[in-house]
């Protein structure tokens, strides 16, 4: 009697107890996957929270420190500043009054030098003059030749002294030169006149060109010091 032969098969290893235990783990590692990153979130976000609380601290106090010093040096630069200017203040007027005084000085200084180069010089030209009136009568011939009157008509004044000195050293100069004394005028003082203007040969003319450079010069000199 010949027995039927069927194929064994085996149960399937995926049952319905399997499949709900799978599917419960990996919901639980879903959730705890979650939940560990939510943490290592929040972890994170405290850490960084604390580390720039921190950083922002130690930023402001030294940014702190260093406007708290610089407000210090400028308060101190400006106590200093005005200490210094308070302490000063005598020094200052000190100087200021010493240097109006050599001013003042330099100037009577000045003023007393030109007076006695002034009295000087009259007295020099009173005694050359005196003792040469011929410088007085070259003046005149030199102005005349120059200007070119001869021909022209024209008139010389001096002093009564001069005239009297030029009539004995040149006598024909009287008429040439239509020459008049003038009692006002000093000695080596002469005015030559023409229809059109007025020669003025006098030695005081001279005397204020020289004294007038003198001035200059004794200023300039007072300034480069």
């Amino acid at each position: 009697m010949s027995k039927t032969v069927f194929p064994y098969r085996f149960p399937s290893l995926h049952t319905g107890d399997a499949d709900a235990v799978e599917g419960a783990l990996e919901e639980n590692v879903s959730v705890e996957s979650h939940s560990l990153i939510d943490e290592a979130i929040k972890a994170g976000f405290q850490q960084g929270q604390a580390e720039g609380h921190a950083q922002g601290l130690a930023q402001g106090l030294e940014e702190g420190k260093q406007q708290g010093y610089e407000q210090g040096h400028f308060a101190g630069m400006a106590a200093s500043k005005a200490l210094f200017e308070q302490a000063s203040s005598p020094i200052t007027t000190l100087v200021e009054t010493l240097h109006n005084f050599y001013t003042q000085a330099e100037q009577q200084q000045r003023e007393a030098t030109l007076a006695l180069v002034t009295r000087i010089a009259g007295l020099v030209i009173q005694h050359e003059m005196a003792t040469q009136p011929e410088l007085l009568l070259t003046w005149i011939e030199e102005k005349v030749a120059n200007e070119q009157l001869m021909g022209s008509t024209f008139s010389v004044r001096v002093a009564e002294e001069d005239y009297q000195a030029i009539q004995r050293l040149a006598p024909e100069k009287i008429d040439q030169w239509t020459l008049q004394p003038q009692a006002n005028l000093p000695r080596g003082e002469c005015v030559i006149d023409t229809a059109e203007q007025h020669f003025d040969l006098g030695c005081q003319q001279r005397l204020d060109s020289c004294l007038s450079t003198l001035e200059q010069s004794l200023t300039t000199t007072s300034h480069e010091k």
